[in-house]
């Protein structure tokens, strides 16, 4: 009788310790070994997330629990969205409600500006460009299939913006992909492509695929994750993969780092960008 409340007592101990384990790690994105020791004290940490207007409610609240864990865990110093809906997007709306850890400058398209940019000053006395724009309107008047006023209006705009961008880091955030336009916009294609290029953009975030059309990229493009873009999947297993989420980033002097943390809070798919010339430094 003893020895059987002996072995009680041990599994309920075990039990209590894997429970507050648990507890203390649920919804923490997962890193290797290797992540933290690539990591300095003079990194930025800082999370992009898609538009919230699809999800519903309870969607948004857990989404924003994983958020505030990264936040407080990486002290993640602001938030990049790419909704189309500025200001007015309810996931943002609804962020201040759910958690005081996401009461950071969130950064998104300003309203009635097709182009517009935050410079945020970095720990190691760099700065890092985050340059919106709209691709949406301009691909609507490129399905005509020819380089009219506006879309010359609006590529001088974009060339404007970047030319100021003048950061160590360059990254340029839309709810539309950049690359994957109709092959009848080929000229307009190669001409975004020409000025991210020469105006030393590092980093493509979008909503949507990153498909380039058959034309290499000096850049790197990432799709933020999002539900309503991954629905017609065709594997139930990869859909509920990618299908919410949100991206993590850490910045260092050479590396920009991205992890896709997925709605179960694990790290799916690490990508690591260099900047040019200072591999070796």
């Amino acid at each position: 009788m003893k020895q059987s409340s002996w072995g009680c007592t041990i599994f309920i101990q075990l039990s209590l310790c894997l429970i507050v384990y648990v507890s203390l790690h649920l919804g923490h994105p997962f890193f290797s070994s290797n992540d933290v020791d690539n990591a300095t004290p003079l990194d930025l940490y800082f999370i992009s997330v898609a538009g919230g207007g699809f999800r519903p409610l309870h969607r948004q609240t857990h989404l924003l629990r994983l958020m505030e864990k990264a936040a407080e865990t990486y002290k993640a110093k602001f938030v990049v969205s790419s909704s189309e809906h500025g200001e007015d997007d309810p996931l943002l709306q609804h962020a201040s409600r759910v958690s005081s850890s996401l009461k950071l400058p969130w950064y998104t398209r300003r309203k009635g500006s097709g182009y517009s940019r935050e410079r945020i000053a970095m720990p190691f006395n760099g700065s890092l460009d985050v340059v919106f724009v709209d691709i949406g309107s301009l691909q609507q008047e490129v399905f005509a299939g020819t380089l009219n006023g506006s879309m010359i209006s609006q590529l001088k705009g974009l060339t404007r913006i970047l030319k100021a961008a003048d950061g160590d880091w360059r990254i340029v955030v839309g709810s539309d992909s950049l690359l994957t336009l109709r092959k009848e916009a080929k000229e307009v294609t190669r001409t975004f492509h020409q000025i991210m290029t020469k105006y030393g953009v590092n980093l493509y975030i979008s909503e949507k695929g990153c498909t380039s059309g058959g034309i290499s990229e000096s850049f790197t493009c990432i799709t933020v994750p999002n539900q309503s873009e991954n629905r017609g999947l065709t594997s139930d297993s990869n859909k509920r993969e990618i299908e919410d989420g949100f991206l993590l980033h850490r910045v260092s002097f050479s590396d920009f780092v991205t992890y896709t943390i997925n709605s179960s809070g694990q790290v799916i798919d690490p990508r690591l960008v260099k900047q040019k010339g200072k591999e070796t430094i």
